[in-house]
């Protein structure tokens, strides 16, 4: 069994874990517990995590990276800084390495919207708009809904993690 298995087992994750809101002077406590764990060379333990209640509709999801003693979590042996091939993160992160398909994306923030709203809230008009919206349909992070658009599942999670890490490291850079 690995460490992490066992710390599974015994330390759920609680409120407290955060630490107090707004403070990032020192570790958080669910990162310094984390840390206890990188003792070899290479060791990593990364878990992202979210839930987002849109619409009345709530969705959670979890995603994590554990690799200890030379073994991943999942039972593979390469790290996760390796393991994906590059092509596969260029399709990830592609649709949204444009800041027109981040204000689509965002437009639909609060439910689907028409051609018509999207354009208004976005400035695009005619071609590039869809153009836009083809590329977030291949990608499967936006799906027509009648006339209109709306983000997927998948749309959601990568929108609000995207969107929360931009934010978190242009605040830590005190980036503007």
């Amino acid at each position: 069994m690995l460490a992490w298995d066992r710390a599974l087992e015994t330390a759920p994750i609680t409120k407290a874990a955060f630490g107090p809101p707004g403070r990032r002077d020192r570790p958080r406590p669910i990162e310094q517990e984390w840390v206890e764990f990188t003792k070899d060379d290479q060791d990593t333990v990364v878990y992202l995590a979210g839930a987002w209640n849109r619409s009345g509709t709530r969705m959670a999801w979890g995603m994590g990276a554990v690799y200890l003693g030379g073994e991943n979590y999942d039972g593979g042996h390469s790290h996760p800084a390796i393991r994906a091939s590059a092509a596969s993160v260029e399709r990830l992160l592609s649709p949204l390495a444009h800041e027109a398909r981040i204000r689509i994306m965002q437009a639909m923030y609060d439910g689907p919207k028409s051609p018509d709203e999207l354009a208004q809230a976005t400035g695009l008009k005619g071609g590039g708009l869809f153009e836009h919206l083809k590329d977030l349909l291949d990608a499967t992070y936006v799906t027509k809904k009648g006339a209109a658009y709306d983000l997927t599942p998948l749309g959601c999670q990568l929108l609000v993690t995207i969107a929360v890490f931009a934010d978190l490291v242009v605040r830590e850079r005190k980036e503007g």
